[in-house]
């Protein structure tokens, strides 16, 4: 395997934590001020600005509504300051729906820390599968 770039072997770690179910690194490599797009026009789809407003916007709706979650490179095509990452979703509804998304993921960093994180995924299967993002805020936590 040739040798990556500091910022593509962070990806590849963080994915790899995550995939063990440690969120954490992920977080630590993300500017506080990261900017984070998810392509179409659905509840899921946007631009939003900082870690907290990621979490509150994104992974707390989507851990209430998954049981199962992860999501497993294929590739990792290494720009330096830029990484994209082909990814494969292995993910499971509360309602036993298999959400299997193909993603492209384009990771911006500056001084070592990812300032913006591109998604671009099957917005149809978003759609079809998961519930209205802000009807997934208020669903009870998972146990």
């Amino acid at each position: 395997m040739p040798t990556l770039s500091p910022n593509a072997q962070l990806v590849f770690d963080v994915f790899d934590q995550v995939a063990r179910g440690n969120g954490t690194p992920f977080w630590e490599a993300c500017d506080d001020a990261i900017v984070w797009r998810t392509i179409g026009h659905g509840s899921w789809s946007g631009e939003f600005v900082g870690k907290q407003t990621i979490i509150d916007e994104i992974f707390r709706p989507l851990n209430r509504v998954l049981v199962e979650r992860a999501t497993l490179p294929t590739r990792i095509i290494d720009g330096g300051d830029v990484v994209v990452v082909q990814a494969r979703g292995k993910n499971l509804t509360r309602d036993g729906q298999r959400y299997d998304n193909d993603y492209a993921f384009i990771i911006h960093f500056q001084h070592g820390k990812i300032v913006r994180y591109e998604e671009y995924c099957d917005t149809d299967l978003i759609a079809r599968v998961l519930p209205d993002r802000n009807a997934a805020k208020l669903l009870p936590k998972p146990e």
